[in-house]
């Protein structure tokens, strides 16, 4: 059986983000971007029900991989026990005081924006390194990878690196984001030595599986780079309580582009701070209302297993 290195997500339901812009800027004559999205928004509330059915329906996807999910592709009991499988895999939020409850919607969403809007297929993510081994506790939260052409059309391999953070401060959530990079960048031997141990045993056959594996663990002669891809979740500058709800919806999008267009600069001297100006950055921006809060709202009810979204404890939190 072979494997198909497309994307493992799923398209449909990805409409639920609206992207408000690209800005493209240049750093050591890399071409960087800053996304900006901002979930459809109903009576002043961002969708959270929407997400979370789209998070649902790409759990297995996320946790699990290709070969795994593969197996239950025709066999809808299968599929329905492996979604509670994968489920179990997450992390139970047990505390109000645990700082990092919630953490890994970060690091799902990180998995679906970089394989519907980068185009990069995972190769692996954290959770899926989890479920397989003791010893992978730290390192990128996700492995992607893409192909582009250089100017003579020669295909060179892009590893694209995921770190995702949501924080409430959006100063924070930049700041953590570049020392993740830089741990990455000054310590990835044991992400480089999974690429062999774990990934590999997904590829048989296929075609474009033994390509991908000639480019990663090959001898050299074939081109290959590190881009990286940042998720960044975080809390939205703007109240709009005395706003109707169609002003609501135009005023929130401008303040969130002012908002996060205003760190642009941060971000250019995080770069030239580490010089890692080699490097090329993807960013994704979403905010939330409170994202610390929200972020711990979400995976709960997905960990207790709620078959829809309620809002009872972000009207009580």
């Amino acid at each position: 059986m072979g494997v198909n290195f497309e994307n493992t997500s799923d398209a449909n339901g990805f409409n639920i983000f609206e992207k408000l812009t690209t800005d493209e800027f240049s750093v050591g004559g890399q071409k960087n971007k800053l996304n900006l999205y901002i979930l459809k928004i109903h009576d002043k509330l961002f969708s959270y029900d929407k997400l979370y059915d789209y998070v649902l329906d790409n759990i297995c996807q996320y946790v699990f991989n290709r070969r795994k999910n593969l197996e239950v592709q025709n066999d809808i009991k299968k599929a329905k026990r492996l979604i509670l499988e994968a489920i179990d895999h997450l992390r139970e939020v047990n505390s109000d005081k645990d700082s990092g409850a919630g953490g890994e919607l970060g690091e799902i969403l990180l998995y679906l924006f970089l394989e519907q809007d980068l185009k990069a297929p995972k190769l692996f993510s954290k959770i899926e390194l989890k479920t397989s081994t003791n010893e992978y506790i730290k390192g990128a939260d996700g492995i992607h990878f893409k192909f582009r052409k250089d100017k003579n059309g020669k295909k060179i391999l892009q590893l694209v690196i995921g770190e995702a953070k949501i924080k409430n401060e959006l100063d924070n959530a930049i700041g953590e984001a570049f020392i993740s990079i830089n741990t990455y960048i000054t310590n990835n031997a044991q992400d480089l030595r999974l690429l062999d141990t774990h990934i590999m045993n997904q590829l048989v056959e296929d075609e474009e599986a033994l390509i991908l594996k000639q480019y990663l663990l090959g001898d050299g002669e074939e081109e290959k780079e590190t881009i990286f891809g940042i998720f960044i979740g975080y809390n939205i500058d703007y109240d709009g309580s005395n706003d109707s709800n169609d002003l609501y919806k135009e005023n929130v999008k401008q303040a969130n582009l002012k908002q996060v267009l205003g760190y642009k600069e941060k971000i250019i001297n995080e770069i030239k701070k580490y010089n890692i100006r080699n490097y090329q950055f993807n960013f994704y921006f979403l905010p939330f209302h409170n994202a610390q809060r929200d972020r711990k709202i979400i995976i709960k009810q997905l960990t207790e297993k709620e078959s829809v979204f309620t809002w009872r404890d972000i009207r009580n939190g």
